[in-house]
């Protein structure tokens, strides 16, 4: 009796453990379905915020997704995409490269990365990639195909990148944009019009605007007889050759003109050419590209040399995406020489003018400029000073090493207020250097402080160097006397 007893207690026991067991098990696949119910909710909520298009939201919990799937392509590709778009490129590329080949428009949007830093021989394999998926009904082929072509010649002109010596640059709404061109009065007239700008040569004799045909902007010329103006005469194919041609300029030797163009096989949008005119054939030649960093991907326009004051204009929007307004840089007139034995990087940020983005200045001590007067010759005889070292072109066969060199007591004394001015000169262009590197990694506030300084000592520069360019004239014309 006792061990028939025992064994039903027994049996009542195993029982109870396997319903403890069973419980246990119950809690832990309610916990487990409760997590991929929250899980699926939160890539269902990260893909509702992407379609949205509410990136940095999306991308919080992309994020997360990853820590748990780090090898997901379809949360590496989201996630990448809301990086772009948000403008954390770095990231977007190395999530982009880890989310493989399985979406196919990864390429698409690579490229698009690669093509806005310029690198453009990855740009061109990504588009390359992308084409097999998509026909030419695809609203991303035509954007391919362009930026594709552009790539290639944005390479091949990144092989020759103009030196140029920036003056000053000015952001200024684009209806005002002739306010920060400061020309001498033989420069000739330029006017804003509807469709680009209208220039009048300084003797009021001929002119030259666009006009609209058959769905294009083509640049005319206009010959002044008298008092009435001539029937304009449309200039020829090997200027008017894309669907706009605006904004011309004619030196005053009368033959060289530049104007804008969006004409096949530019770095894109309107860039700035040249060409001249040839009196033997009567007729104007091929146009050129004067290249980088004039020209961007962006539209530039308006190139205007000022051969009196020794400055050129253009102006530019590639900084300024989105807004109505253009900035415009003063250079250097000067030989055209090319950039050399610089990394890629470099080349790049110097051809995309990225180093001078928006300047305008803080107010700071600068010193005055040396007014051009005739000094007061001294009557003392020359000191030990006076055979100091020194580096003095006076002509092609004539160059003074010395103090001692120079025949003319006036003429040496202008020259050693010219060494003086030449480095004030050097001191305010490396803090005006240091300004615009300082405004371009500020923040908003510290580059609101700054914003009205920039121009002043620019300005105090271009005036400075043209009365350094002065004196040496004078230098030299007081010499010549002896």
């Amino acid at each position: 009796m006792h061990s028939v007893f025992q064994r039903i207690q027994n049996k009542l026991g195993y029982l109870g453990i396997f319903s403890e067991m069973k419980r246990y098990v119950s809690i832990l696949l309610f916990l487990a379905m409760t997590c991929l119910a929250g899980y699926g909710q939160s890539a269902r909520q990260a893909d509702d915020l992407f379609n949205a298009r509410e990136y940095a939201k999306a991308r919080t919990i992309y994020d997360a997704l990853l820590r748990k799937q780090p090898a997901h392509p379809l949360y590496l590709y989201r996630a990448a995409r809301c990086a772009q778009e948000t403008g954390d490129l770095t990231a977007a590329e190395d999530l982009f490269i880890k989310a493989g080949t399985k979406y196919p428009l990864r390429n698409f949007f690579l490229g698009e990365l690669y093509f806005g830093q310029w690198r453009m021989p990855e740009a061109l394999a990504a588009y390359e990639a992308v084409l097999p998926s998509i026909d030419e009904q695809n609203e991303r082929y035509p954007i391919v195909m362009k930026h594709m072509a552009e790539a290639q010649v944005i390479a091949r002109y990144l092989k020759h990148v103009s030196r140029i010596e920036v003056l000053g640059v000015q952001r200024v709404a684009k209806s005002d944009m002739l306010g920060a061109y400061t020309l001498s009065e033989e420069c000739g007239i330029l006017r804003l019009d509807s469709l680009g700008s209208s220039f009048t040569t300084q003797r009021g004799d001929r002119r030259y605007f666009s006009v609209r045909d058959s769905g294009r902007t083509m640049l005319v010329s206009q010959q002044r007889l008298l008092q009435d103006w001539e029937e304009p005469d449309t200039l020829r194919a090997t200027i008017n050759s894309g669907n706009t041609t605006n904004y011309p300029f004619v030196l005053t030797d009368g033959a060289t003109l530049y104007f804008a163009s969006d004409r096949e096989g530019g770095l894109g949008g309107l860039d700035i050419y040249m060409t001249r005119y040839n009196a033997a054939l009567g007729e104007w030649l091929p146009a050129e590209n004067i290249g980088m960093p004039y020209n961007s991907p962006a539209d530039d326009y308006l190139y205007v040399a000022d051969e009196h004051a020794n400055t050129a204009y253009f102006a530019t929007n590639r900084h300024c995406t989105g807004t109505d307004s253009v900035e415009v840089y003063q250079v250097v007139l000067s030989e055209r020489t090319f950039l050399k034995g610089l990394a890629h990087d470099e080349l790049v940020a110097l051809a995309r003018l990225d180093s001078l983005i928006t300047p305008t200045l803080p107010d700071i001590v600068t010193p005055a400029p040396a007014a051009p007067v005739m000094p007061t010759v001294p009557t003392a005889p020359k000191t030990a000073h006076d055979g100091d070292s020194i580096f003095f072109v006076l002509n092609d066969s004539h160059i003074y090493t010395s103090l001692d060199d120079f025949r003319s007591d006036t003429a040496r004394v202008l020259y050693e207020q010219y060494m003086r001015m030449q480095q004030t000169q050097q001191q305010a262009m490396e803090m005006l250097d240091s300004l615009r590197q300082q405004y371009y990694q500020a923040n908003d506030a510290t580059r609101a402080s700054l914003k009205a300084r920039i121009p002043i000592l620019s300005g105090e520069i271009d005036k400075r160097k043209r009365t350094l360019h002065d004196t040496l004239s004078q230098i030299r014309s007081l010499e010549a006397q002896h």
